[in-house]
């Protein structure tokens, strides 16, 4: 199982000549990209494999091999330090954090129950907070992204969908709790597991079993659902130990 280790990963990064060439061959990238853009492209190679746990990245090599300014990818490395796919060392750069599928399913575990609290509240409230036409509108958004394999905007509205959720409980404590969570790591880590095991094609209509459940308040049938359309965590384990031997990580 992994484990989050600074001194493994700073004494065994990639060089940085190996980091690039990695890069380059990974996929063809556009020129004169904005930040967020680099931000989706990066998270799509630290959760594809082409950045690995521990890697340093190092901004100005990253600038010349996408074509964009180093401003452009400092913002996109101080914007993924805050979601949690980089950290820091000072006088030693930036360097790619290691997922544990221990973290992924507390993750999984805490949302759920925030977003059990939630819909109770809004239910009590007769739904009087809730923006539906937000929810249905992500549920769109879901069905077009599927249909073209556009998984970041997918994860977009997934996140949005259940953001929409939470606010309807009309608390800004509970959100507040909910935002802490780092769905943009954790969340962004379960898609990129969904898209190994082809569940990536059913996510719009798992969630809008959740939204018509949520809507007439049968709560017990809205946990239930929530769980299930959260990877399996057995089959996650499955896919990370295949991971790491097609890496060779577990001969180390």
């Amino acid at each position: 199982m992994c484990s989050f280790s600074l001194v493994h990963s700073v004494s065994c990064p990639k060089s940085e000549g190996d980091l690039m060439e990695t890069l380059s061959k990974s996929k063809p990238m556009k020129r004169r990209l904005l930040s967020d853009d680099v931000v989706e492209y990066l998270i799509d190679e630290i959760l594809g494999g082409g950045l690995k746990p521990g890697d340093r990245v190092v901004e100005l090599r990253l600038a010349k091999s996408m074509g964009v300014s180093q401003s452009t990818v400092r913002e996109a490395m101080r914007e993924l330090e805050v979601r949690g796919y980089l950290y820091s060392l000072p006088f030693k750069g930036n360097f790619v954090r290691e997922f544990n599928l221990e973290g992924l399913a507390d993750y999984f575990r805490t949302r759920t129950e925030l977003e059990m609290i939630a819909a109770g509240w809004a239910r009590e409230q007769e739904y009087a907070g809730v923006d539906w036409e937000v929810m249905k509108t992500c549920l769109e958004e879901m069905a077009k992204a599927t249909a073209s394999g556009d998984h970041i905007t997918l994860r977009k509205a997934d996140m949005r969908f259940h953001r929409a959720i939470v606010e309807g409980a009309g608390s800004q404590s509970l959100l507040a709790a909910w935002n802490a969570l780092s769905h943009r790591f954790w969340g962004y880590y379960g898609m990129h597991m969904e898209q190994k095991i082809a569940r990536f094609q059913i996510q719009e209509s798992l969630h809008r079993e959740i939204f018509i459940l949520y809507r007439q308040g049968r709560l017990e049938e809205f946990r239930q659902q929530l769980l299930d359309h959260y990877i399996d965590m057995n089959t996650a384990q499955k896919l990370d130990h295949r991971t790491k031997a097609d890496s060779g990580e577990e001969m180390k």
